[in-house]
């Protein structure tokens, strides 16, 4: 017996339940500033409800199939949904404070980026990997160690910048063989262990009329 799942009026509801937290928490808040923080918070936390309800350990990943795991998933948990979701809250703004780092002008910004160089082939090795599965699995474990806040862009910046030293120091090739053994999952569950070591921000955010860039 098949169940359809609202997927859409979940994540509403979700979203209605964070952004009353979001309010108490940041009400005093520039709206630009604030609206960027919603979309944070919402996207972190069906991240986290996500690798909860078990859906990024999947062997075969369908978003299709995704939505309509994790919408059953948050009906289900609907009666303690509200306290789950004020105690990750709590958690979660601890690591927003200690992650991530605030700039509100163009020239701050290109002051503190323009020192990040990338290595000749790393698009072509990025292509050549699955990156969407590679991001869920990096994203699971981010949150099973903690960090909840920009889970998004920091499992981003712990790809791309683990392949970019692999493709300096042993190649592009090399590097694809790595991705292939599992030798580069395993450096990086290294490096998100660590990150428990790790007291400075890891995640830059430009604000700009209410938009933001990673």
């Amino acid at each position: 017996m098949s169940y359809y799942c609202d997927f859409d009026s979940a994540a509403a509801a979700i979203d209605g339940m964070l952004r009353e937290l979001v309010r108490e928490q940041f009400g005093d808040m520039p709206r630009g500033e604030l609206d960027a923080i919603r979309e944070f918070v919402f996207r972190d936390f069906m991240h986290y409800l996500a690798t909860r309800a078990g859906i990024y350990y999947w062997r075969r990943f369908s978003e299709r199939k995704a939505r309509q795991a994790l919408c059953i998933y948050i009906e289900r948990m609907w009666g303690r949904l509200w306290d789950i979701a004020s105690e990750w809250f709590a958690l979660w703004k601890i690591k927003w404070n200690q992650r991530v780092r605030l700039v509100f002008s163009d020239d701050e910004f290109k002051r503190v980026t323009q020192s990040v160089k990338w290595a000749n082939g790393l698009e072509s090795v990025m292509k050549k990997i699955d990156m969407s599965e590679l991001r869920l699995f990096v994203i699971a474990n981010l949150v099973r160690n903690g960090e909840v806040a920009g889970v998004e862009q920091i499992a981003e910046y712990l790809i791309r910048d683990e392949l970019n030293a692999l493709v300096e120091r042993a190649g592009p090739e090399k590097t694809l063989e790595m991705y292939k053994t599992g030798q580069l999952t395993a450096r990086l569950l290294q490096r998100i262990s660590s990150l428990r070591k790790v007291p400075d921000p890891l995640l830059l955010l430009k604000f700009d009329f209410g938009r933001t860039t990673p």
